[in-house]
């Protein structure tokens, strides 16, 4: 009986500690490989959930170092909670999105709202050197978007965009509006750039560091 509550003891340890943050497996994942990849000093810092995760950053920009810590299905909660260990390398800059899932599991709108000043907040006291690029929120498309959930949400990501452009008025980020970049003249996410609706193809990212480069907030 002894050698068996060893066994199990054993078994227990071994199995990988996932799911403990609160946020799910995957998120859980991708932390831990963050935590293995590690964060070198001044880095340029790409944050976000799945549109900031399959970027292919390093390609697209000459900023060394850069690190994407995009996570899928990632909220702001969950963005809120990992900052604080990404500010410990005190990046050079940050570019920052999110909310969509946040929106997606109908959350209020001041409360991602909240969350995101509290990153930025927190930006500013910990990493004051940082610069943070905040992006405004892309907004599906509704007649290709393949997500249920999601549709019918604009008129809470304007609402959103429109916080969130409030805060970089006070100075707390600079605002990156993307959406005359990326949206139709129905103020939704080009047809033509999206695969899903809300996730998009590489044509889009290069539109979307294109304009970070003319507007002199990436090196070209």
């Amino acid at each position: 009986m002894k050698r068996y509550l060893i066994a199990l003891l054993a078994l227990v340890m071994a199995i990988p500690t996932m799911a403990q943050s609160g946020f799910g497996d995957y998120y859980d994942c991708r932390l831990a490989a963050h935590r293995k990849e590690g964060m070198p000093k001044g880095a340029v810092v790409w944050m976000g959930d799945s549109l900031t995760e399959q970027a292919w950053w390093s390609f697209l920009t000459k900023e060394k170092p850069l690190v994407n810590r995009g996570i899928g299905g990632d909220n702001t909660r969950g963005m809120l909670a990992r900052m604080p260990e990404i500010l410990e390398a005190q990046p050079r800059k940050i570019f920052f999105m999110g909310g969509v899932n946040d929106l997606s599991g109908n959350r209020p709108v001041e409360e991602i709202a909240s969350n995101i000043r509290k990153i930025l907040e927190m930006v500013r006291e910990k990493a004051p050197a940082c610069q943070v690029y905040l992006q405004s929120v892309i907004t599906p498309n509704n007649e290709v978007l393949a997500y249920a959930y999601i549709k019918n949400k604009q008129h809470l990501m304007n609402e959103l965009n429109a916080k969130l452009k409030a805060m970089c008025d006070e100075g707390l980020a600079t605002w990156v509006d993307l959406r005359p970049v990326l949206h139709n003249e129905q103020g939704e996410l080009k047809e033509e750039l999206t695969k899903d609706g809300i996730h998009i193809h590489p044509a889009a990212y290069e539109l979307w560091v294109g304009h970070l480069k003319k507007m002199k907030y990436l090196r070209k």
